[in-house]
């Protein structure tokens, strides 16, 4: 607890009017001295009663770094309901709010004076890193009735969300070669003609039925008995404890792994805490994100992977077959383009055109 401006100014006067009594005497004083000790005394009785109140948050979506959401701060009777836009405090207060949002975050208007319960209090926020991120908590800052003096109220409860690795877009050069991974290993182990079938996103070109294709509007190919159940494309992914490595591995990876699931491709991820399957669904997408937003660095074997992956302190290091490049040199050139397989709480399908030149990406 401590005095307001206006606190002082009356503690100043009532210093004033003691020293005056005590040197002239305390009779024509009494009544600024008395009034002013029970002020302060009922500022004192009243603010120790005070209770936080409960606080409830519309906390915003999981999502990538670099992406900004509105948080809402909803204020409730302690005892009483979760607080949501019907439900405020019974007797709502002038008040100020300090919202406090975890490392890898950034927020502004976290700061706001309002009446307390009545209206719900809102900020931006800024995803700066992957991670798992906590908001929360926040302080109130109530006065006495009189504004003479004010405490700070600590609120119970913090929130979290997952902030995902930051997506980037691949050239279409090198989204080709990925997709040479995938068709060099099918093509490999053709056996015999299974059936026609409308063209997919990814089918290579080779394989369309002219014949029939002239006969209908929509591209026909050919498909074999090998590629009756798709066979996916291996990666490991690594990273030095150094720096921002690890950072960078899940950048790179997420990358990677989404422009091939775009292009219709599952993918096997190896991590250094484990692997997963990726594929179109939204599902195996959301998995394989959460997993990159935490992992950290390590080594693992890249000998019978059809990709590796690993980040040193100055470079990440891409091997696509028997090629050795790196990431720099696998992104698009214009980073205006918006990244593809970029996953949201909302988004049901991967986005984009399936050109080479060209990537989208499914919002929140």
């Amino acid at each position: 607890m401590r005095p307001t401006r206006r606190g002082k100014v009356l503690a100043v006067v009532l210093a004033v009017a003691a020293v005056s009594a005590v040197s002239y005497g305390p009779r024509a004083l009494n009544a600024v001295l008395i009034p002013g000790g029970v002020a302060f005394a009922a500022a004192y009785l009243q603010l120790r009663r005070a209770d936080p109140p409960r606080v409830a948050r519309a906390v915003p979506p999981d999502d990538h770094a670099g992406r900004s959401h509105r948080v809402r701060l909803f204020f409730g009777d302690p005892d009483g309901p979760r607080p949501d836009e019907e439900h405020g405090l019974s007797r709502p207060f002038v008040g100020v709010v300090r919202e406090r949002v975890g490392d890898g975050l950034s927020a502004t208007g976290t700061t706001a004076e309002t009446v307390v319960g009545a209206r719900p209090v809102e900020y931006e926020v800024t995803y700066e890193s992957r991670g798992r991120r906590v908001l929360g908590p926040a302080t109130v800052s109530v006065r006495d009735v009189l504004g003479l003096a004010e405490t700070d109220l600590e609120t119970a409860g913090t929130d979290a969300l997952v902030v995902y690795p930051a997506v980037h877009p691949i050239a279409g050069g090198a989204r080709r070669d990925l997709r040479a991974l995938h068709e060099t290993g099918i093509h490999r182990e053709r056996r015999e003609f299974d059936r026609l079938r409308e063209y997919d996103r990814g089918d290579s070109l080779r394989d369309v039925h002219w014949k029939s294709t002239a006969k209908r509007d929509d591209l026909i190919v050919k498909e074999f008995a090998a590629e009756a159940e798709t066979e996916a494309v291996s990666l490991a992914a690594g990273a030095t404890a150094s720096g921002d490595a690890a950072d960078e591995m899940a950048e790179a990876t997420a990358s990677l792994v989404l422009a091939l699931v775009d292009d219709g491709i599952p993918v096997d991820v190896h991590l250094a805490d484990g692997s997963l399957t990726v594929g179109p669904e939204r599902g195996s997408r959301v998995r394989l994100l959460e997993r990159l937003a935490v992992a950290g660095p390590g080594r693992l074997p890249t000998d019978d992977v059809d990709i590796a992956v690993y980040a040193e302190t100055d470079r990440v290091r891409v091997d696509v077959g028997d090629r050795e490049t790196t990431f720099a040199e696998l992104r698009a050139a214009s980073e205006s383009a918006r990244a593809p397989g970029a996953v949201g709480p909302d988004a049901a399908a991967a986005a984009g055109s399936g050109s080479d030149s060209e990537t989208e990406e499914v919002t929140t």
